[in-house]
């Protein structure tokens, strides 16, 4: 099976003996790894030397190296050109903005991300049930439902028509969402302040970083699949912004990211933060180890799809090619929603 290998540690020098990647630290082999297994790696800024053989084998392996820095953001990703060789693919999904496909998947995907929120907060409710949030939680279900049928409803014929009305809506039902994991997360005790991509508080910074995670392996899965990374519809295009992977993260956000991270809180763990020299803050080690472990088992977790159990990591990669084909051939586009 073809594998995701990440490195991220210090010193550690990444090298090509043969057809193997090999990692040494401080003049010692540590690691081995097939190159033909790999199908992608990432490399954190905390790492030495990259030998250019290597990155040449790989690339021609076929295998996608992405780049990223200790918040997990991928500053770049390298792969080889025929990855994105799909010209059908992405000339339909520039066409597509100006017609009523993109309205379609905007509303897929909006939709779809919801009621994965609802079936998180499902998840959670499990274990509160004659809780005193249980009722308020039921309530906070109900509007967020009332507010996906409304998006479900919207009408138009290109997205410029009708985002900022979508955007509306989703925003009405992720106040409630997040409202529902402040109330979880402070039935542990924990003074949660509310979602903000801004605030340096440990639980938002914990999301911040479970995303970036997530950013990585939908960017690499857009890029397979010969796809625009930023020609979105949902999220407007800006200079530099992948628009469109942001689209594609939706769906998987509430149950790849937001489950885990809730899950380590309520479990226990007080996630912790550093001050750097320079005065910003950053998670612990302890709390980064924790996280980064917790998102890549849930990844590597199978639920049903289609009729079959597959992981979750493939899984982004199924939707992906669907929306390719909804683009290239018109099928029907299903967003996936997860188990509670």
């Amino acid at each position: 099976m073809l594998k995701e290998l990440i490195i991220d540690d210090y010193g550690v020098n990444l090298h090509k003996v043969s057809e193997r990647l090999v990692l040494k630290k401080h003049g010692k082999v540590v690691e081995e790894h097939a190159i033909k297994e790999m199908q992608d790696l990432v490399i954190g800024n905390k790492c030495g030397m990259v030998s250019i053989s290597l990155l040449q084998e790989l690339i021609g392996n076929g295998t996608q190296i992405h780049f990223v820095d200790f918040k997990e953001e991928p500053f770049t990703t390298l792969y080889a050109p025929g990855h994105h060789g799909s010209v059908k693919a992405r000339r339909e999904q520039l066409i597509a903005y100006h017609d009523n496909r993109g309205v379609v998947l905007a509303k897929e995907i909006i939709t779809t991300k919801i009621l994965n929120q609802i079936n998180t907060i499902k998840y959670f409710m499990k274990s509160r049930r004659g809780h005193a949030i249980e009722e308020e939680l039921k309530i906070l279900i109900d509007a967020m439902k009332f507010h996906n049928q409304k998006i479900k409803n919207v009408q138009g014929e290109t997205i410029e028509q009708v985002r900022k009305e979508i955007v509306s809506i989703e925003a009405h039902a992720a106040k409630r969402y997040w409202k529902a994991v402040k109330l979880i997360l402070e039935e542990k005790g924990l003074e949660f302040p509310g979602r903000s991509w801004q605030l340096q508080e440990p639980v938002n910074m914990m999301f911040n970083y479970g995303y970036a995670i997530l950013r990585t392996r939908v960017t690499s899965a857009i890029i397979r699949a010969g796809l625009e990374t930023y020609a979105g519809f949902f999220h407007v295009d800006r200079s530099g912004r992948i628009s469109f992977v942001l689209d594609v993260m939706e769906i998987f956000r509430p149950s790849i990211v937001d489950r885990p991270v809730i899950s380590l809180i309520t479990r226990g763990h007080k996630p912790e933060i550093e001050e750097k020299e320079d005065g910003s803050f950053y998670l612990s080690g302890k709390t980064l180890k924790l996280l980064r472990e917790s998102i890549n088992n849930r990844l590597e977790s199978k639920e049903e799809f289609k009729g079959n159990d597959y992981f979750l990591r493939t899984i982004i990669q199924l939707q992906v090619r669907d929306i390719a084909s909804f683009f290239r051939e018109n099928k029907k586009f299903k967003g996936y929603i997860s188990r509670w």
